[in-house]
């Protein structure tokens, strides 16, 4: 104590502990989590969440515009990707349902040969329903955010997708009717959208539904780390879910496996 006054080292012991407190709360629900897409995986022999989707090719357009220390949305530039969309609880077409948009972009702003991994989510948009899931009837019936924030050299970082005004909305499965133009942006905490980024959508990937995990702990977006409690409550339930196979992974794995016996 340095007069009178509580210093932060006085305050260490129990931030510490605080720290070591919402680390263990976070494990301990996210095992908890694990468990529970674990036996739905099993059930469903697949995936537990997004059961399926549509595969899409996407080009990101970057303005230039963020002011993050995140290359992917400080910079202008051109990426090339794709985008899986689906339905979260997998409901009858009919029935509003959690939308999903699994963002992947190889070799984000050439830092490695790793993709990176961003997973969008029907939600609010104002300061608290951002970080609260919402069932929609239709993926252009309000914006998508990534609801469980990053470390970045701006503070806790949100991303967020919408339609852009004017874009033309096209079916391209059951029930999954999607912007050709969708509008990225991103806030630090509850701070004000700034967008960065034009996403459009191009043609489907004919043939099976994209098999490959979309997984933001382990394909990290470049310029940005996962926060200790966010990346305990959802590595378990990403992991029971990566120890499934869906339709079509068992076969390319054992197809690869093969060639590469025959080399």
């Amino acid at each position: 104590m340095v007069g009178g006054k509580a210093s932060e080292e006085d305050h260490m012991p129990y931030t510490q502990l605080l720290r070591a407190a919402g680390r263990a709360t976070g494990a301990a629900a996210g095992l908890g989590l694990g468990a529970v897409f674990g036996a739905v995986a099993a059930l469903r022999h697949g995936r537990p969440l997004h059961p399926q989707g549509v595969t899409l090719r996407v080009t990101l357009l970057g303005e230039g515009a963020g002011r993050t220390g995140v290359p992917l949305l400080d910079d202008a530039g051109v990426s090339d990707g794709t985008v899986r969309v689906s339905r979260a609880m997998g409901l009858p077409p009919w029935l509003p349902d959690i939308y999903g948009v699994a963002l992947r972009l190889p070799q984000t702003a050439g830092y490695d040969e790793e993709p990176a991994d961003l997973l969008f989510a029907s939600t609010g948009d104002s300061r608290l329903g951002r970080f609260t899931l919402l069932l929609h009837s239709d993926l252009s019936d309000g914006p998508l955010t990534t609801l469980l924030p990053v470390r970045s050299p701006a503070g806790p970082l949100l991303l967020r997708l919408e339609p852009v005004p004017g874009s033309t909305v096209r079916e391209v499965g059951p029930s999954l009717r999607v912007p050709d133009r969708l509008s990225l942006s991103y806030a630090v905490g509850t701070g004000p959208w700034v967008p960065v980024a034009e996403v459009a959508v191009g043609a489907r990937i004919e043939g099976q539904d994209d098999p490959r995990r979309h997984d933001p702990v382990v394909h990290q977006l470049p310029g940005t780390e996962q926060y200790p409690v966010v990346r305990f409550l959802r590595e378990p339930a990403y992991a029971a879910a990566r120890h499934q196979k869906v339709p079509g992974e068992e076969a390319r794995e054992r197809g690869a496996t093969e060639a590469n016996s025959t080399r």
